[in-house]
């Protein structure tokens, strides 16, 4: 009884209440105008334009707010504004960041997870949490195009540095490629000089040594 009540607060003109009885099941009809109420053990049915139902609280900062349907879609609406709060079947924006009841952002995801995820690269590289496994990428995976060649100009007698990265060289007559597996210390040739191939460097240890008595060009390709 205590449910009639409140629909009879919410449903407008004379009520009329039909009982029927089959078996165990109850079923009333509540006459609302032009209107119908069917409200059985299993469901509450309305008919009618942009039908809803609302609850008008009482107590101490209560709120009036109900759910209605309008233009074929539910919404929760604010009686006491009389504005829509939200859309009950379109409403994925407010959980996104910036969005009333916002859940996607970077910040709630890093409190969940334990970590931040818009910095956590290191957790994948070698020796790291989430380390990839030493199998886990084959060359043909990696994207593989060239960048801007450059040309390395070493003065006679000298020597220049290659910066870090993989290369294909093409050396002047006098320039050989030379690696260190010392840090500097030692110098073993890799490529002779007037030569070419494939260049990995760490951006200290390998280097362009141009032994002849005039400057000259080598040039180098990034594969990246």
């Amino acid at each position: 009884m205590r449910g009639l009540k409140r629909l009879f607060r919410l449903l407008r003109g004379e009520l009329h209440v039909e009982r029927l009885r089959a078996k165990e099941a109850k079923v009333q009809k509540l006459k609302a105008g032009k209107h119908t109420v069917d409200i059985e053990n299993e469901y509450i049915h309305i008919s009618g334009t942009t039908p809803y139902v609302r609850f008008e609280g009482t107590e101490t900062g209560a709120a009036d707010k109900g759910i209605k349907e309008d233009a074929g879609t539910l919404k929760i609406y604010d009686f006491s504004a009389e504005s829509d709060v939200m859309d009950l079947e379109a409403h994925a924006s407010r959980h996104l960041s910036g969005g009333a009841d916002e859940v996607l952002n970077l910040t709630n995801i890093n409190n969940a997870i334990g970590f931040s995820v818009d910095a956590h690269a290191s957790r994948h590289a070698y020796g790291g949490a989430d380390a990839l496994a030493d199998n886990a990428l084959r060359f043909s995976q990696i994207d593989k195009v060239f960048g801007t060649e450059s040309t390395v100009t070493v003065t006679a007698g000298s020597t220049s540095t290659i910066s870090k990265g993989v290369y294909l060289v093409s050396l002047g007559a006098n320039t050989k490629v030379e690696y260190s597996p010392d840090n500097g210390t030692t110098w073993r040739l890799l490529i002779p000089a007037g030569e070419g191939g494939v260049v990995i460097s760490d951006g200290s240890n390998v280097r362009l040594n141009n032994t002849g008595a005039s400057d000259e060009d080598s040039y180098l390709l990034p594969v990246q």
